[in-house]
């Protein structure tokens, strides 16, 4: 999508505002930082720090801007499935869900997700056509214990798509690990010029960072692979109650994750991740479908683009549903059109999620490939063939005439968008083919995925290689 076309909630002016009155927090009032490590280098860059507290300069926050790229290329082992995040970029790229605890399809309900679950959302992402960037963890495998799941789920990772890679955020042996395996598969030094794994990072908001995400942003850096900094405050209790407010609060703290990221290495990719939602205040819980929310995000989309000229990233197919129902629908195509048309680069938490980021469904996910289908459509515009007024074909047709069958409509019918999930036969042919509605046929598409999927994309001395080293370091 052109950039003119972007849904804008503010204007310039009060873009300025809100990047003054961050650049007040951050010198004024300061983030906390968990770490001596990080510590010593903001004292080292001009940053006064005091306990943890540490409060940024204005100059500190010009220079990390500036040094911090405006685009950034991801690696796919497969080199087909690289891509580019960032000023320039139309292309909104889609990455699974992560950290869902149930999983949810129509025969079992919702249950405790399992290894298995998690290997079926990653060979669905693999073959997924709008899926352009995997891993995360759609689902937590609680029938693995928890201080094996990090190189088991990274195995599984490297064993099931060949896409480049998001990754959470971890302590710095296990990263450090993790990056040999990708190497193992991808090549000994290939991640030195080869950015192809990013970890996004949280603040424990409000303004701190605490210890891992702290040494996750640092060995990133280290390595040249990116980071992501997603905010996800809640307005009214971790940020103010006011959305211009809550986009100031977010916004420090995106920042100041940069900063960190560029003293460890100018240049280190870092994506400026909005994820603040206004709660439901009569429970203080944390809800994904308020209209408000993607309000405050909007504008930090703005700042990311309009003033610091960074790759953007947002949650975008959030609801608040238990089961892919018609609340699941018009709650996520509402965050995926605003997120979207927001200008994020790429969108996560929008294959499969449902109930607050609790649950994630295999038919969901198939519902929503067609959702961001569309949107992808949309934001494609008026272009190639749909350019052609077409004035000389009307005078040939003429009044009352059809264009059904012309060479011109035979030759581009088939470009048109169709529907993966919706049907669009009349009423007795649906009734003729089973009357099955979208939850059935999302069900029966996802299984025929899973049928058609690979076993693996390693090869098998590799995948051998691979699970010895998990074995070693485990044992």
């Amino acid at each position: 999508m052109a950039l003119a076309n972007r849904i804008n909630v503010v204007g310039a002016d009060e873009l300025a505002r809100i990047h003054e009155a961050t650049v007040q927090v951050l010198e004024t009032t300061g983030v906390e930082f968990k770490s001596d490590e990080a510590l010593a280098l903001f004292r080292q860059n001009g940053a006064e720090v005091d306990g943890h507290r540490v409060k940024i300069p204005r100059s500190l926050l010009e220079k990390s801007l500036e040094s911090a790229p405006s685009s950034i290329t991801l690696w796919g082992r497969d080199k087909e499935t690289t891509v580019t995040l960032g000023e320039g970029q139309s292309r909104t790229h889609v990455e699974p869900s992560n950290g869902c605890v149930f999983t949810h399809d129509m025969e079992r309900g919702r249950r405790a997700s399992s290894m298995s679950d998690l290997i079926d959302f990653f060979k669905l992402a693999h073959q997924s056509p709008v899926c352009t960037i995997s891993g995360a963890i759609p689902v937590e495998p609680n029938d693995v214990p928890p201080e094996e799941r990090p190189l088991r789920i990274f195995f599984e990772t490297l064993k099931h798509t060949t896409k480049p890679l998001k990754r959470n955020v971890q302590p710095a042996r296990e990263i450090e690990e993790m990056f040999a395996m990708y190497e193992l598969a991808a090549g000994k030094g290939f991640l030195a010029d080869h950015p192809a794994i990013y970890a996004s990072v949280n603040p424990l908001s409000p303004l701190a960072f605490d210890t891992e995400p702290i040494e996750t942003i640092m060995t990133y850096a280290r390595h040249n692979q990116p980071v992501t900094v997603l905010s996800c405050a809640l307005a009214g209790i971790s940020a103010p109650m006011s959305l211009l407010g809550a986009a100031v609060l977010q916004n420090a703290e995106i920042l100041s994750g940069l900063v960190l990221s560029q003293m460890v290495t100018p240049g280190a990719g870092v994506i400026y991740a909005p994820a603040t939602a206004v709660p439901n205040m009569m429970t203080a819980q944390y809800v994904t479908g308020s209209p408000e929310s993607h309000l405050i995000n909007i504008v930090n989309l703005q700042m990311a683009l309009e003033l610091y000229h960074l790759p953007t990233r947002t949650m975008a197919g959030l609801n608040d549903a238990k089961v892919p129902d018609a609340q699941a629908g018009f709650e996520t195509m509402q965050n995926l059109m605003q997120c979207m048309l927001g200008g994020a680069h790429v969108i996560n938490e929008c294959l499969g999620v449902l109930d607050s980021i609790m649950t994630n469904s295999f038919e969901k996910f198939i519902m929503d490939e067609e959702m961001i289908s569309r949107v992808l459509r949309f934001m494609e515009g008026v272009n190639g063939i749909h350019t052609d007024l077409s004035a000389e074909l009307i005078d040939t047709i003429g009044p009352q005439g059809s264009f059904l069958m012309h060479p011109t409509t035979m030759k581009n019918c088939r470009t048109a968008w169709r529907p993966t999930v919706s049907d669009w036969n009349n009423h007795e042919k649906w009734e003729k083919q089973g009357e099955e509605d979208a939850m059935v046929r999302a069900n029966r598409i996802y299984k025929e995925r899973l049928a058609a999927c690979p076993e693996s994309t390693l090869e098998p001395e590799l995948e051998r290689d691979l699970s010895a080293f998990v074995e070693k370091h485990l044992g």
